[in-house]
């Protein structure tokens, strides 16, 4: 009898099609997003902070990167999970605390055209605790890619003649429905006791092993509004290099492993 049930429920898997049971889907924050206003709360004061600032989620990592007035630039890069009307971050690297990870704990309402986000622990100091409330607006997504995801330099050198300069850099960027934005840490002198912060973000399309992106904002006034065409080559799914060929400047080669 049990041998006849085994081959009863054979028979039915061939006929019909047996279907594995499906993950639920895990709730997503997946966009690009461009800061509309920042406030900052303290002791029943609140300020409105003047930020420039784009955030991307992917459906497991988040990026986001700003600028103010005073051209300071601040970025974050780190995981994150959803639950109910809550998010966690936790960052990989950050202009705060490089790579010393930070836990945020973030209250969102999402509306139909972006979301706003409150921390209601952002610091507090002298005993006087500080609320950070932001609001964002969603950039209209475009067509997904192989690239979409978090990925690091793993190595970036130029060559010019016969010489070959590494370059001394921590640099990540993100990639998500038609949006990107890279973050980076570089020292300005050989000691490496001062550093300087960069990023820029914008639109971009991936096809036939070419990169194409417009950089919409920067903290570099030479990137803001141009457009580049850079030779990708795949390596797997996890690796990508990335040449970039300038008459004065030689060539530049980058290589990135995706962040899991």
């Amino acid at each position: 009898m049990k041998k006849i049930f085994i081959y009863a429920t054979l028979l039915s898997c061939l006929i019909l099609g047996c279907k594995k049971k499906e993950k639920p889907s895990q709730p997503s924050q997946a966009g690009a997003y461009e800061l509309e206003k920042q406030v900052l709360s303290r002791g029943g004061k609140d300020s409105t902070i003047k930020r420039t600032q784009v955030k991307i989620y992917t459906d497991t990592h988040y990026m986001y990167a700003s600028i103010v007035p005073d051209s300071s630039v601040g970025f974050g890069v780190g995981t994150y999970t959803l639950d109910s009307n809550k998010i966690t971050e936790r960052s990989i690297y950050s202009s705060r605390a490089l790579d010393s990870s930070i836990t945020s704990n973030l209250e969102i309402t999402t509306k139909p055209d972006g979301y706003t986000q409150i921390i209601p622990d952002y610091a507090t100091v002298q005993g006087v605790k500080y609320v950070l409330k932001e609001d964002y607006k969603k950039f209209p997504p475009a067509d997904t890619s192989v690239l979409d995801g978090l990925w690091k330099m793993e190595k970036a050198y130029t060559v010019k003649g016969k010489d070959t300069i590494p370059t001394d850099v921590t640099q990540y960027k993100i990639f998500w429905a038609g949006h990107f934005t890279f973050i980076h840490r570089l020292p300005r002198n050989p000691e490496k006791t001062k550093f300087k912060n960069g990023f820029g973000t914008g639109t971009f399309t991936f096809k036939d092993d070419m990169l194409r992106e417009e950089e919409v904002t920067s903290n570099y006034a030479l990137l803001r509004g141009h457009k580049f065409a850079i030779k990708i080559k795949l390596n797997g799914r996890d690796e990508y290099t990335q040449v970039i060929n300038s008459a004065t400047n030689g060539q530049s080669v980058e290589i990135y492993r995706r962040v899991k």
